[in-house]
């Protein structure tokens, strides 16, 4: 199975392979991290002559480059604040789907604490077994069509996610404690909206690298480079 080849805070990095699943990236939804925009999503440029959509007071919007894409492996960053924080779970909840003998998406990103909803929207029975970096199985249940299982995630880590009955089925759940994630675009581009403001930690993940940095963010519009981070 292909992973995210990377370590999240403290997502374990058992098992990972060499890189991660173009597909994947596409698969990602915003409400895995939070954020209120799709995750991976760039900085959209107004129109000529148009101002930039306002941002609410007391609140920040980081935008940036990380490094480019090498290859399928694309940058993953994360924004880990100093000071103790609450930002609440997202009220979406992320569906990880079974059709056409596929998980669908095949990847997903969210966050410690949140619920996944398995479904099956096909006529073959199928099943979700969801493992742990350590190989325990969390979640082993058959899935009937129209039926659904929902799960709720409480350690970070990364999760393969399989079909008993139909070998070639495969996901990955990625768990992490960072309420603000972004997958960057191609060329590195990438924007957070509504940041809490003070002192970070910007890691940046790409395929086996890891980098660190701290910033400190104010409210408003803030711009920093990771890309040599």
């Amino acid at each position: 199975m292909l992973f995210l080849e990377s370590r999240v805070l403290d997502v374990h990095t058992h098992g990972l392979s060499a890189c991660w699943m173009a597909a994947a990236v596409l698969a990602m939804v915003s409400a895995a991290c939070g954020s209120g925009t799709p995750v991976g999503s760039g900085v959209d440029e107004p129109p000529a002559g148009v101002a930039p959509a306002p941002i609410d007071a007391g609140v920040a919007q980081v935008s940036g480059m990380a490094p480019r894409a090498n290859g399928v492996v694309i940058a993953i960053v994360l924004l880990d604040p100093h000071a103790e924080i609450e930002v609440p779970l997202p009220d979406d909840v992320p569906v990880m789907d079974q059709y056409g003998r596929q998980f669908v998406p095949t990847f997903l990103l969210v966050r410690r604490g949140q619920t996944i909803n398995f479904t099956n929207s096909e006529d073959d029975l199928h099943t979700v077994h969801v493992k742990d970096s350590a190989g325990e199985s969390l979640i082993n249940v058959a899935t009937l069509n129209g039926s659904s299982y929902e799960f709720t995630f409480d350690l970070t880590d990364e999760y393969d996610v399989f079909c008993n009955t139909h070998t070639e089925m495969e996901a990955d759940i990625l768990v992490v404690d960072s309420p603000y994630a972004v997958v960057a675009e191609r060329d590195g581009a990438f924007t957070i909206p509504d940041v809490i403001p003070g002192t970070y930690t910007a890691t940046v993940i790409q395929g086996a690298e890891r980098t660190e940095r701290e910033i400190e963010i104010v409210a408003g519009r803030n711009e920093i480079d990771l890309a040599g981070t």
